[in-house]
């Protein structure tokens, strides 16, 4: 785990979209092609809209999103209408983008169709961005969810999962964390008292299934950790 630590959310901005597009191109360099999983929220909008103009051949790049909300893609909890509002525009309209959610009323009855839209991503990410719940959630890998247990079996051979927190509203679709785990590059950009206070603690926490998170701090073979105080 790499942790850089900066005075401002700008200054994080700006290091993240550099860092993103210099892992992107060499991803294509190298194989033609590069994929990158983004997180929702309110805070990478600056990143997304920072992110569109970069120079970057993105008609060989697929965007797709660690999870989602099961709600339909017009309503303004949908991580999918966030992407396509923020990232995919400017330069970065020419990149390929998988939906996780389908037009299946339910999350567990879509689950199977989304699996088999993001085949290619599987054990292929090149980037991945994740965020983190005060809760220690990561991805919609809620610890007071049902689900929690197959969304980190490491022999779970999904990459999605379905998931109901019952902490937080809507039914959600996520990457499972064998999926977070084998990412090429994993960004986990943190800011505020509250939510640094949950990365210390997640650092040291012995049960992953209580803080979904902490599985990715103590294991993820390159995960980048930044740091806004």
């Amino acid at each position: 785990m790499n942790i850089t630590e900066f005075t401002s959310t700008e200054m994080m901005t700006n290091f993240l979209a550099q860092n993103i597009e210099f892992n992107l191109s060499q991803a294509i360099a190298a194989t033609g092609q590069a994929s990158l999983l983004v997180s929702g929220g309110k805070s990478p909008i600056a990143l997304f809209k920072q992110l569109s103009e970069q120079d970057l051949d993105w008609s060989k790049v697929t965007i797709s999103l660690v999870d989602d909300r099961w709600v339909a893609t017009d309503n303004p909890n949908s991580n999918e209408l966030l992407v396509k509002t923020h990232l995919l525009v400017n330069k970065a309209a020419a990149a390929t983008f998988i939906a996780l959610v389908g037009r299946e009323d339910d999350a567990k009855k879509g689950v199977a169709a989304a699996n088999d839209r993001v085949n290619a991503l599987v054990d292929n990410i090149d980037v991945m961005i994740l965020g983190m719940g005060e809760d220690g959630h990561t991805a919609s890998i809620f610890p007071c969810s049902a689900e929690v247990d197959a969304a980190m079996a490491l022999d779970n051979e999904l990459a999605l999962i379905a998931t109901q927190p019952t902490t937080a509203p809507y039914q959600r679709i996520s990457f499972t964390l064998k999926q977070i785990l084998a990412a090429k590059q994993v960004y986990l950009p943190l800011s505020g008292d509250k939510k640094l206070a949950v990365f210390e603690q997640a650092t040291q926490h012995k049960n992953n299934k209580e803080m979904p998170i902490s599985a990715v701090i103590q294991h993820h073979h390159n995960l980048d950790v930044l740091i806004c105080r």
